[in-house]
């Protein structure tokens, strides 16, 4: 360190200041690359002035703008995922990328939780309703199906529900014949069927999985999990009920609304299906299913109810028509795929809570009953004693 003193120079200081110059430029001509003598030139007498040193943490922070930068692909930024969705004032919900496929880890809990899910007690005017309807349809179906029949044939309306087989992969599992196929509507009807066929709401999770790949988007990827968990976890539970009851659906039914075959065997079922699988309906449950999720997942686009549920309508018609499924046939069906849907919503998104208020601390309160609002507070004011009542808006 160079110290330089104002004055008269001591002897001893002057000493000082020798030995500190001196140093300086020893270290300065080593850190200098080597030049060859020059007898011509001499070195200059002048000292040079050294530089005050300061400390490592107070240099100022050098910044380097993106155009300085060589330009490199990989230093580009990459482009954030979007997690947190605000869909209303105050409500925000998180949603966490998924992870390839694990959506079927979570359809054995979904099975498990179902019971506990529907059976609640606030659940209990739903499950009489559910119950209630199914037993008035069942009484007047018959007299449905065949208004539904003669509607379509007052309007032209092709009651067939005939397709075209685009591709077909043969597939058997020792007897049983269990081929690979895509079939696309040729008429009306069958196009109002096919909104609950298991293809379309596939396509419509691919969809969402893709958009959630392209644009990062963890709420269309969630998406399209959710559907599959849900639709996945209905068919299973539908599937189990269609073989326990063996109610026969409507165009091979022998008897006004149908025989009922409790628990065919396995391969009763397998040889004659329609005789044994009309109740509950899955495509019913797959579509509401299907609409359920996307409905709670975009709460801000009021079309999607309105929209999905006027299409469940024409497939409700459609399977009338064409004598797939009866009207009591509907009710259980819309109820599993709305739980599953439910359930799988559930797992697939967490809440953010609200943030507190500038400058206070505390987290906003929820409004609290009318009875509640009511304050008392005694008083005491010279002569005058006595309580007072407030009510807060």
């Amino acid at each position: 360190m160079l110290s330089i003193f104002y004055g008269r120079a001591y002897p001893f200081k002057r000493l000082l200041l020798t030995l500190s110059t001196s140093l300086s430029l020893a270290s300065a001509a080593m850190a200098a690359p080597a030049t060859p003598p020059d007898s011509t030139q001499q070195a200059p007498e002048a000292t040079l002035p050294l530089p005050t040193p300061v400390a490592a943490d107070t240099l100022p922070a050098v910044e380097t703008s993106a155009s300085a930068l060589p330009a490199d692909s990989s230093a580009r930024p990459r482009r954030a995922r979007k997690t947190d969705y605000q869909v209303a004032p105050g409500v925000t919900w998180h949603y966490e990328k998924p992870k390839p496929f694990r959506w079927l880890l979570h359809v054995p809990r979904d099975l498990v939780q179902y019971p506990g899910y529907a059976f609640r007690k606030e659940n209990t005017k739903a499950i009489v309703g559910i119950g209630l309807s199914s037993v008035a349809l069942w009484v007047a179906d018959q007299v449905l199906l065949d208004w539904a029949q003669d509607f379509g044939r007052a309007i032209n309306l092709e009651a067939k529900s005939t397709q075209k087989t685009l591709v077909y992969i043969p597939f058997k599992v020792g007897d049983i014949n269990l081929p690979l196929e895509f079939n696309v509507p040729d008429n009306l009807n069958s196009t109002f069927y096919y909104i609950g066929d298991g293809w379309t709401h596939l396509g419509t999770a691919a969809g969402f999985m893709a958009y959630g790949i392209i644009k990062k988007d963890n709420r269309a990827a969630q998406t399209a999990s959710q559907l599959g968990e849900s639709i996945l976890s209905t068919g299973i539970v539908v599937q189990a009920i269609k073989r326990s009851t063996g109610r026969q659906s409507p165009f091979v039914a022998t008897k006004p609304r149908g025989e009922w075959h409790l628990f065919p065997s396995f391969t009763q079922y397998q040889s004659r299906v329609p005789n044994f699988d009309a109740y509950p309906t899955g495509h019913m449950a797959t579509a509401m299913a299907t609409v359920t999720v996307i409905a709670d997942n975009y709460p801000e686009y009021k079309f999607v109810r309105p929209l999905g549920y006027g299409l469940i309508g024409l497939l409700g018609y459609s399977m009338l028509n064409n004598g797939v499924h009866w009207a009591s046939d509907y009710p259980l069906g819309i109820a599993l795929g709305y739980g599953f849907a439910k359930i799988a919503v559930r797992h697939g998104r967490t809440r953010v809570e609200a943030p507190a208020e500038p400058g206070t601390g505390f987290v906003p309160r929820r409004p609290q009953p009318w009875h509640q609002r009511i304050q008392y507070a005694p008083f005491n004011y010279g002569p005058y004693t006595g309580v007072s009542c407030s009510y807060s808006w």
